[in-house]
């Protein structure tokens, strides 16, 4: 035909014929790629085919970004499509009206949790959605039940739609006036587009292939899952890691779908165990809870808060791990909350770092989340090797140095003069001289020589007197660390708000008081890094300013005997990380100077050849090795291209350091080694897990990932992170055998989390006998 305007709707479709094809042709490449890729079990890559051929199907083809405006543009056609309509419902609507009030509807790609203890009515209540959206609305609904089977679906079904008694219906014995009713019902739900399936064990992969087909031929509108704990993940010992896994799979198909997915889940025991046994969100997690003193870290600040005191706070950002890429991201704290009070366990890293959590809370190993009464020593988690912080300067170096110095030799307690002691007498002098530039003539510096030590006197200079005070212990008392003891002591918090490089700053003027910088030549010469105090506070203050300035210090407790307290030391060791103390802090005075120049000559023609800081040995057969077969490598050109003789499988027993790590990535062609190599991630061992008693315990809801920074070690959020909407059940009658009668047969639906709308609290009228929910009449005063 010739080409003219009037054929342009003809040329409009073999283009489109074309494009399609092209993209059948692309999508054949990738699946037979899929094929050959032996690291991909065979049911995987069965449903990433599946999705390749869906989205030609469905029109639309996976890309990376998309214009703003293409995307406003959509939007906007949906909020004039809901300002036409007036209707205040834009998704699929419940059939409840207080419900479908507050949320809109189900929205498309939201995956919403209803969760009860069990005989409180999730069934009930997911099956009356499921017969208002089909039966009112006209939406295809798919049912997938692993719990009841289809014959008992439809009963209940029945029994609803008929306002019949369900025990009435099982048995037969019906009253004449109930025949017409069920009759009518039956030619309802006949029309109505529900689909069932039954199967007891389906995992997520079988219920997307179905839902694909389902919405590919009949436009299917929503999803229900009853319920969540009964499905099948992959494989994995562990349970928790694979009801997580579930979870977010579900949330995948919902966007995939562009549909609502509704599952229900089964909560803990902990209403029961309360006064008040409404459910809250830590009922529905399966992460465990944390002690309300933990130090959870909040970047923005650059200073640690206990999580208890981040109940209620808005606004607060906390460091998450990204596992895709293996960095740490800042992300918003959605929620704060107590979860009451529970048997906790102390954990502790071979780095020293601690934490006391509960039993199921879940921590980042190299083979994914694990709860902590599965952790055994030696088991390496992940900690962050660096944390980033604040860029505004609000302390001058004079202030920070002078700081440094009087919590390490200062003597500085109440109707006491202020003072500094040291051997060094140019350390001396450079405390006398800060405390000039900090204070000005408000104080007169004297440094006195003792027998074989330095004094030096912080003396206001005006006269004291009621209401006027030193100006150095108001300085102190502002900054919180006046009138401490030697083991009372810690870094106030305005420190830990500073840049890293004044952070540095101050640890170089502090480790100059009670650090440690010696070499110690002979036939074993090492060096030595530590800071030792007989406060562990002041020492946790040290190893995580360190962190800021990506060095992991190791804190260990020294026994004194009979001499005084434990000392605690932060203690420096391995190539890259005293390298890195040697350069971003170094040492003051004139005898650590020497021995920072002798630690630097020393380590200067050696290689780094740590055993610490490594990538765990699990890496070579769940990464390298499936890289090897990608590019058709073999084992011993992998290990000729490291530069090792060939031993073998004997090599995938080490741990790598990183890197051996980043050559093997290169050698093998793997990104995702790559991304190990260079992460941000600190692989620590378990030194010992211990029970610690019972205590108060809190949990957070962080945006986005799964995860947050608590007591410098990576710790877990669960399943409802993965939720939009989570709805919980209450019935006061199945605690209470004495509620009022006007209150037997009310349930309240609890929004406990809307990520696009008001929480709050609604109410439904449960008719017991025909196990079915309905709007309550407000005529009745309730």
């Amino acid at each position: 035909r010739v080409p003219t305007a009037a054929n342009v709707e003809y040329y409009g479709h073999l283009v489109e014929e074309a494009a399609t094809k092209r993209k059948l042709i692309s999508a054949g490449g990738r699946i037979t790629a899929l094929g050959f890729d032996d690291s991909t079990p065979a049911g995987q890559a069965l449903d990433s085919a599946e999705s390749v051929i869906f989205n030609i199907a469905e029109g639309r083809i996976t890309q990376d970004f998309v214009a703003l405006k293409d995307i406003l543009k959509t939007t906007w056609d949906q909020i004039e499509q809901i300002h036409k309509d007036q209707s205040v419902v834009s998704g699929v609507p419940s059939g409840f009206n207080d419900l479908d009030a507050k949320t809109g509807g189900f929205q498309k790609s939201d995956l919403i949790i209803v969760a009860a203890r069990p005989g409180t009515g999730k069934t009930s209540l997911v099956l009356n959605v499921a017969q208002n959206a089909s039966i009112r609305y006209k939406i295809p609904v798919a049912i997938f039940s692993l719990e009841m089977s289809e014959q008992q679906l439809v009963t209940r079904l029945l029994c609803s739609e008929a306002s019949v008694d369900s025990y009435r219906l099982r048995t037969g014995l019906l009253k004449d006036a109930e025949w017409p009713r069920i009759a009518q019902a039956m030619g309802a739900l006949s029309e109505a587009q529900i689909y069932i399936d039954d199967s007891p064990s389906v995992s997520v992969m079988e219920m997307r292939t179905k839902a694909r087909r389902l919405k590919s031929a009949n436009n299917l509108g929503l999803i229900i899952v009853d319920y969540l704990q009964l499905m099948q993940g992959r494989n994995t010992e562990n349970r928790v890691q694979e009801v997580s896994d579930i979870s977010r799979s579900l949330k995948s198909l919902a966007r995939e779908l562009q549909i609502p997915v509704i599952a229900c889940s089964q909560l803990s025991r902990e209403p029961e165990k309360r006064p008040d046994h409404r459910p809250v969100l830590a009922d529905l997690r399966e992460s465990g809870c944390l002690t309300g003193d933990t130090p959870v870290y909040l970047p923005d600040l650059g200073t640690y808060r206990p999580i208890s005191e981040l109940v209620d706070q808005a606004g607060l950002r906390v460091l998450a791990l990204n596992p895709e890429t293996w960095k740490m991201e800042p992300r918003p704290v959605l929620n704060a909350f107590p979860t009451g009070r529970k048997p906790v366990y102390r954990l502790t890293t071979k780095l020293g770092r601690t934490v006391r959590a509960t039993a199921n809370h879940k921590f980042l190993t190299i083979d994914g989340w694990r709860r902590l009464d599965e952790l055994v020593p030696g088991t390496r988690l992940a900690l962050p090797r660096r944390l980033a912080g604040p860029f505004e300067q609000t302390m001058t170096n004079d202030e920070l140095a002078l700081l440094g110095h009087l919590i390490g030799d200062g003597c500085t307690l109440p109707r006491h003069v202020q003072q500094y002691t040291t051997v060094d007498l140019g350390i001396a002098e450079t405390v006398a001289h800060l405390a000039t530039r900090v204070f000005g003539g408000t104080v007169t510096p004297r440094i006195n020589r003792e027998r074989r030590w330095y004094q030096v006197y912080l003396s206001a200079t005006g006269p004291l007197m009621h209401g006027v005070r030193n100006p150095v212990a108001k300085w102190l008392d502002n900054l919180g660390v006046f009138g401490l003891r030697s083991y009372e002591k810690f870094v106030p918090e305005r420190v830990f708000a500073q840049p890293s490089f004044q952070i540095a700053h101050f640890l170089q003027h502090l480790w100059s008081t009670d650090g440690c910088i010696n070499f110690s030549a002979g036939v074993r010469a090492h060096p030595n890094i530590y800071y030792a105090t007989s406060s562990l506070r002041l020492a946790r203050d040290v190893q995580s300013l360190l962190i800021r300035l990506e060095v992991n210090a190791r804190l260990v407790r020294v026994s004194q005997g009979l001499k005084g307290r434990d000392q605690f030391h932060v203690t420096v060791s391995g190539r890259e990380d005293m390298d890195r103390f040697l350069s971003d802090i170094g040492g003051l005075g004139a005898s650590k100077l020497i021995h920072v120049a002798a630690i630097a000559d020393h380590m200067s023609p050696r290689l780094s050849n740590t055993n610490r800081d490594v990538v765990p040995r699990e890496v070579w057969r769940q990464v390298a090795v499936p890289a090897m077969r990608v590019v058709g490598m073999t084992t011993r050109e992998m290990q000729a291209a490291l530069g090792n003789r060939y031993c073998g499988t004997t090599l995938y027993k080490q741990n790598l350091g990183r890197d051996r790590a980043a050559r093997l990535a290169m050698a093998v062609q793997s990104d995702e080694l790559r991304r190990l190599a260079s992460s941000d991630v600190y692989w620590d061992g378990v030194k010992s897990v211990v029970p610690d008693g019972e205590e108060d315990v809190y949990d957070l809801t962080v945006d986005g990932l799964h995860n947050f920074v608590a007591s410098n070690i990576v710790v877990h959020n669960s399943i409802e992170q993965d939720a939009d909407v989570v709805l919980f059940i209450y019935r006061e009658r199945f605690y209470n055998d004495n509620v009022a009668e006007d209150r037997r047969n009310i349930a309240e639906i609890l929004i406990a989390k809307h990520r696009n709308g008001p929480t709050g609290k609604l109410e439904l009228l449960f008719i017991d006998e025909q196990t079915k929910f309905a709007n309550l009449d407000r005529r009745r005063g309730s």
